[in-house]
């Protein structure tokens, strides 16, 4: 979720590229589709500094050091063609501080479409989050 001159967007990227589980050879091509697509979508945006988090600490180690299986070689060029390492931010999150990106992923999957939210518009959940995120203080995930 970013922060964006109209508000708060969530590529909700399952939803807006059409793809489905068995599209994919691997966890790993899949977590980088949608880093890379979240990358196209936030330049149509006109994002021109990024900072990418994914809790997949092997997706960034193949961004950044390279390496992996063939069948993500395209995906990964694609990515490195399209980050500029210098300039742009790629890190690790762990699972609990990317509950705002976990919450909003699988709304989008539910929709099976992708929506733009406005600062105003964003859900009373969602919005906690947000706090919580901003302040930097720890959350739980419910049981």
């Amino acid at each position: 979720m970013s922060l964006t001159k109209t508000g708060y967007y969530a590529p909700s990227l399952k939803s807006y590229f059409p793809y489905t589980p068995s599209s994919f050879k691997s966890f790993l091509e899949a977590e980088l589709r949608a880093i890379l697509d979240g990358i196209i979508l936030a330049q149509r945006l006109g994002l021109s500094v990024l900072w990418v988090e994914s809790d997949s600490t092997l997706a960034i180690h193949c961004i950044t050091k390279g390496g992996g299986p063939w069948h993500i070689q395209a995906t990964l060029r694609h990515i490195r063609h399209l980050l500029t390492l210098d300039r742009d931010t790629i890190t690790h999150i762990f699972r609990e501080g990317n509950q705002v990106a976990d919450l909003l992923a699988s709304e989008g999957w539910d929709r099976r479409y992708y929506y733009e939210y406005s600062s105003q518009d964003l859900p009373r959940r969602h919005r906690s989050l947000v706090q919580i995120d901003r302040f930097g203080l720890p959350t739980v995930r419910g049981l």
